[in-house]
């Protein structure tokens, strides 16, 4: 797997365990969210770690705990393009 492929599920498996919507998760991130869409939707590259980090504040938990995954630790780098 991709390293944007598994930031993506990563997202996405952290908004429904946490039963909150991409749009309300980053309006309380304080992202506006046609970034987070344009994220998971592969239009706009693999997200900066300042993004990752206000969604990770918005839901109460640590870069650790958002990078912690095994799909996420042996995810392959990619160019971007």
């Amino acid at each position: 797997m991709k390293l944007t492929e598994a930031i993506i599920k990563r997202i996405e498996e952290l908004s429904y365990s946490h039963n909150i919507t991409i749009t309300k998760w980053s309006m309380k991130a304080g992202i506006i969210p046609s970034t987070l869409y344009g994220i998971l939707k592969r239009k706009s590259g693999c997200p900066r770690i300042q993004t990752v980090k206000l969604l990770c504040d918005a839901i109460g938990i640590t870069l650790s705990e958002f990078f912690d995954v095994d799909y996420i630790n042996s995810a392959e780098y990619e160019e971007e393009r």
